[in-house]
């Protein structure tokens, strides 16, 4: 399988991340799990900058976000779009995303519906979702930071 590296590198680079409250800056990091070898002999999973990927390896997009005025910041929603490169896998740690497959509508992935050839309707899968929403309800106060993530696989 081939490496992707450079196609990794452009997606980290271009990932649009907007947020929509003032003074809210972001971070988007895509992480992969690599095998370690511990000093005892044993393996571990690390999750490790994404320089290079082949087909079907697991990624994390990790969203940090930080609050850079000198007010609380109320009701902040962070949109990340998906990838076309990626399928999208699932929440990450923390808050409980909603889900689009067209980039306008958000949901919870069971009741996204997907319309198809002849219109025939069927529920939304994992596979169909184009982007992510997060909507931090609780104030981030001035100078906090946190972070929010995802699951995907290179296509």
């Amino acid at each position: 399988m081939k490496c992707k590296s450079a196609l990794l590198a452009a997606i980290a680079m271009t990932l649009s991340v907007p947020a929509f409250a003032g003074g809210i800056s972001l971070e988007t990091r895509v992480l992969k799990a690599e095998t370690v070898r511990l000093p005892g002999g044993g393996t571990a999973e690390k999750m490790v900058p994404a320089a290079r990927a082949v087909p079907g390896d697991p990624m994390v997009y990790v969203l940090a976000y930080r609050n850079d005025t000198a007010q609380p910041a109320a009701d902040v929603v962070l949109d990340s779009p998906v990838p076309a490169t990626m399928v999208y896998r699932g929440a990450g740690a923390g808050i409980e995303p909603q889900l689009s497959i067209d980039g306008h509508t958000f949901a919870r992935l069971a009741d996204l519906v997907v319309t198809g050839p002849g219109g025939v309707r069927r529920p939304a899968r994992l596979s169909d979702v184009t982007h992510v929403r997060w909507h931090i309800t609780n104030p981030i106060a001035a100078g906090a930071a946190g972070e929010v993530s995802f699951h995907a696989a290179l296509r």
